[in-house]
């Protein structure tokens, strides 16, 4: 009870638009009244949306739901408190509502353009990897997982268990609880990671856990599992992320033609520059970000690393 409360009470602004997205065919069946205001079942059912994927199986239970309805009822009180106390006409408060209302409705906007995108073919999906089809050649690959630690000795406990026996899946697991990072890095190819890495790697059996393995990230023991020769990939292997590739440019140009609509129409007028400095002059161009504009923490990770300390690439 106490969780579903304070899940509820950290939405209460984006609840002011929630009933608006309610979709239509809802039951709109009463389930209590806050001071004459209705909480329906369509209400509570969109609201669960909204909620944290931990907390959704507690809906699945009648004591759950009547959980849940009773949050809803104190996250209506409370809302009406703030009302009556006059909270919607502070300034900040104000403010900060029609971000949130701003934000929305950009949401609901890019959501619709992106969505009328026109969708493709596996007739045009396999013209597009004919026209490209050097760019789906690919070398030697080997598909690995595998588990890093810092600590040599800890690699070297571990490594002796799967000598013994134990499954690689438990060892990840466990290496998960003492410290370690684990990872299923899926096909690599030569070139993209660590040498020391990629050489065990390749060099080991198919089904075999080569290691410890010493990079400069600390000691891996890495799971050897299909490998491929170099060639080109399969039209069937790589059509998903064709069409993943193709949607996306589609929806990017979608928003393009609706931006240059919009802006068409607009009338802009710049008046003023942000820090003090003078507005562009009529027709000048926008200034272009210097290396020490770009946002902190977006560089590249070496070539050489095999996964950063979250377990991915």
């Amino acid at each position: 009870m106490r969780k579903l409360s304070v899940v509820l009470l950290v939405g209460t602004i984006p609840f002011l638009w929630a009933c608006s997205g309610i979709e239509k065919g809802k039951t709109d069946r009463i389930l209590a009244t806050v001071n004459g205001q209705p909480i329906t079942e369509a209400t509570l059912e969109e609201e669960a949306k909204s909620l944290p994927p931990y907390v959704r199986p507690i809906l699945e239970t009648p004591q759950g739901r009547a959980q849940f309805l009773e949050s809803l009822i104190t996250r209506d009180l409370l809302m009406q408190e703030a009302l009556r106390r006059g909270f919607d006409r502070k300034e900040e408060v104000r403010e900060r509502l029609n971000m949130a209302r701003r934000s929305i409705l950009l949401e609901a906007l890019l959501k619709d353009v992106t969505e009328k995108a026109p969708g493709l073919s596996d007739d045009a999906l396999r013209k597009f990897y004919e026209a490209n089809v050097d760019s789906f050649r690919v070398g030697d690959r080997v598909r690995v997982s595998h588990v890093l630690f810092k600590d040599r000795a800890q690699a070297e406990a571990m490594a002796r268990q799967s000598r013994s026996g134990t499954p690689f899946e438990e060892l990840m697991k466990q290496a998960s609880k003492e410290g370690g990072v684990t990872a299923d890095l899926g096909f690599i190819e030569r070139g993209k990671f660590d040498k020391t890495f990629e050489a065990a790697a390749f060099a080991a059996p198919t089904g075999s856990v080569a290691g410890p393995v010493r990079t400069s990230y600390g000691y891996h023991l890495i799971q050897v599992g299909e490998k491929k020769p170099a060639g080109l990939q399969p039209f069937e292997e790589v059509k998903g992320q064709i069409a993943a590739d193709l949607r996306e440019q589609a929806q990017r140009d979608a928003f393009e033609t609706l931006l240059a609509q919009v802006k068409q129409k607009a009338k802009v007028q710049v008046v003023g520059a942000p820090a003090g400095e003078p507005p562009p002059p009529p027709g000048a161009p926008a200034p272009q970000p210097g290396p020490a504009d770009k946002p902190a923490g977006r560089e590249q990770a070496p070539a050489g690393g095999p996964v950063s300390p979250h377990g991915g690439r």
